[in-house]
């Protein structure tokens, strides 16, 4: 791959983690915006996922307005009661439905780490499925700038984070989290947004799978 395409493929990769931490905030005026950007940027990288993109566009479409998409998002994440698709990695990851568990630790050492901290109004825990999209965007984000400047071993040190990261945390849970939404949410913008997101993290384990299997000595080139 050409450094152009490297550059322009990070950049993608960057802006769908973005868009899709964004969508799964409580829904507000930017939604509708965010939603249609995320369709047309992962249309774009991903082909596969244009089903769901089409799920996303059709709630936004139908008569799901902002009031509709904010009680199916306070239903699914929030509660007050036993939600029914808990948007964060521990529950997945460390048994017992348990919230702040071992993984959300190893999370919140990630992001230190990295030099990053909650934002102070981010009332979740550090493995919340927004913050650790967030993360990935970061790492993406900081390979593309590396990228840019020819620092080819600042690129790889963070494409290194990304796969860890992804291996670890993020691709290890959003599967069966995404699933849970899709099985539960009465809208169709909320089934789209989970089937998009699962896509996209199924096809980011692929990109690192191959660039894990790349021959020795192949170097970047071998990445797709």
């Amino acid at each position: 791959m050409k450094d152009l395409e490297k550059q322009a493929e990070a950049r993608a990769r960057a802006v769908v983690y973005k868009l899709l931490a964004d969508c799964y905030y409580p829904p507000d005026e930017r939604t509708r915006g965010q939603a249609e950007r995320l369709g047309r940027e992962l249309g774009d990288l991903l082909p596969e996922a244009e089903p769901a993109i089409d799920l996303l566009a059709a709630g936004l479409a139908a008569s799901e307005g902002a009031e509709e998409l904010a009680v199916d998002h306070a239903r699914l994440f929030v509660g007050p009661f036993a939600l029914l698709a808990p948007p964060y990695g521990s529950v997945y990851l460390d048994g017992e439905s348990r919230l702040m568990g071992d993984s959300t630790q190893e999370v919140e050492t990630w992001y230190r780490d990295a030099g990053l901290e909650l934002a102070a109004g981010f009332t979740a825990t550090a493995d919340h499925v927004a913050a650790e999209l967030e993360f990935m965007y970061f790492l993406a984000a900081k390979e593309h700038e590396a990228l840019q400047a020819a620092d080819a071993a600042s690129a790889a040190h963070f494409r290194g984070k990304q796969r860890a990261f992804l291996n670890r945390h993020l691709g290890a849970w959003v599967p069966d989290f995404t699933r849970n939404v899709e099985a539960q949410a009465r809208t169709l913008f909320y089934r789209g947004l989970a089937t998009a997101t699962r896509l996209f993290v199924e096809r980011e384990a692929l990109h690192w799978t191959r660039a894990d299997s790349a021959p020795v000595g192949g170097g970047d080139e071998a990445l797709p």
